[in-house]
């Protein structure tokens, strides 16, 4: 979510120890009188960027059972793709909480014993050091899409994870509405039958941000990426939906992309994703359509039926929206056909304390059960899918998605090809 080129992980992640020491004692007073309840979850947020100023920090402010615990962002004045940002000064007056310039630096302080789950924000390469980091801490993590960009890297999340007694979740906002939950709950029951192919698209009207170079955090690669564009920063909403609602497992990808002559984003995606149980998926993808809705289209074909879930979701920074429109509709062969109507995917309300997503981590900060219908396999099966669509879009062949370690293969066998 940076306008600038993004910091490297370990810019994000290091500090020095002097520094740090030198941060203690203020900090550490600062720990003393925070309030802290088993009603309150205090949250530590990484990245204060764009998607961080605009929704994140001041939800959490906002949300009764949250307490901004601390802010970590190296850019003492970070840009934002809308609007104006704010420095980290301004945001430490703003919300009252220390910052800190790596997460090392609040790892070292009494302050970090307090937290209880940490967001982050920041810019992709750095994701899998700070989940890896926060999860030794001992602390919930809500981490933003996509959970990397890089396989091998996905994979160790998954890994650490499955070890992890809190919870680990991927802000894939769409995952945590009541509809999708439904979705998921009528296929896990076998309404369907067994699922022999998806079709699923996202259009959105988002060319403001795939068409213009200065947002480099979205339209440039970076480490390994073979691009950067709307698969990695869109339809990756679109295969979290389907890997929670159908369990599936990509194994290869082909896939033709259309980009921006601008920025050299892609803007146009197809893909055909062949799945570990035979099933496939056909992908579709289009970064800007005019208007203020995004139009979502899946369909779920099963041996006993389809479900379809598709409408117009409002997005909330473009321009001439409609009002929202859809529904989740289940025909079955035996015509004991079912429709609820109501269409949300994205919760992208400023005004809100907090997607569901959002508030669903801060139910899990505060120890309580709650479904997790945005996981680190399902993190990992996106990021397994985008990347190989990637690779097969620059070699003009069906690429088989990077495969598990050894070492992870046997510990997950559910995300092994």
């Amino acid at each position: 979510f940076f306008l600038v080129p993004p910091f490297t992980s370990t810019e994000f992640c290091q500090c020095s120890t002097v520094m740090a020491q030198k941060r203690a004692a203020e900090i550490d007073s600062s720990c003393s009188n925070a309030k802290h309840s088993k009603t309150v979850a205090r949250i530590a947020l990484c990245g204060a960027g764009w998607w961080a100023q605009g929704w994140h920090l001041p939800q959490l402010h906002r949300n009764p059972k949250a307490e901004l615990a601390a802010i970590v962002e190296p850019n003492p004045a970070p840009k934002c793709i809308e609007g104006e940002s704010k420095t980290t000064d301004e945001l430490k007056k703003l919300y009252g909480v220390p910052i800190f310039r790596s997460l090392d630096e609040l790892l070292a302080t009494a302050l970090a014993k307090s937290v209880d789950g940490v967001i982050i924000s920041s810019n992709h390469a750095s994701h899998h050091e700070i989940g890896m980091k926060a999860m030794k801490a001992g602390w919930h993590v809500l981490m933003e899409k996509p959970m990397t960009t890089e396989p091998l890297q996905a994979y160790e999340l998954s890994k650490a994870a499955s070890s992890h007694d809190k919870v680990f979740m991927v802000n894939n906002s769409a995952n945590f509405r009541e509809q999708s939950k439904r979705a998921h709950d009528l296929v896990r029951a076998g309404r369907v039958g067994e699922v022999k192919h998806v079709s699923c698209a996202l259009f959105s009207p988002l060319k403001w941000i795939f068409d213009n170079p200065a947002n480099v955090g979205w339209v440039k690669p970076t480490g390994t990426m073979l691009g950067n564009g709307f698969a990695w920063g869109q339809l990756s909403h679109t295969f979290a939906w389907v890997f929670l609602v159908t369990g599936l497992t990509p194994k290869s990808v082909f896939c033709h992309m259309g980009y921006s002559g601008t920025s050299g984003a892609d803007m146009y995606n197809s893909a055909t994703v062949r799945c570990t149980s035979g099933a496939t998926i056909s992908v579709q993808g289009v970064g800007n359509i005019p208007g203020g809705n995004k139009k979502v289209d899946n369909k779920i074909f099963g041996t006993e039926g389809l479900l379809t879930y598709s409408g117009d979701a409002v997005e909330s920074v473009g321009d001439g929206a409609m009002p929202t429109a859809g529904a989740l509709v289940l025909q079955r062969h035996d015509n004991e056909n079912e429709s609820w109507p109501g269409f949300q995917f994205e919760n992208l309300d400023k005004s809100s304390n907090g997607p569901e997503s959002v508030q669903t981590f801060i139910e899990a900060c505060l120890g309580k059960p709650v479904f997790n219908a945005a996981d680190s396999e399902i993190g990992c099966k996106a990021v397994l899918a985008i990347d190989a669509m990637y690779r097969s879009a620059q070699s003009g062949l069906e690429e088989e998605v990077v495969p598990a370690p050894i070492d992870l293969a046997k510990l997950l066998p559910e995300l092994t090809c």
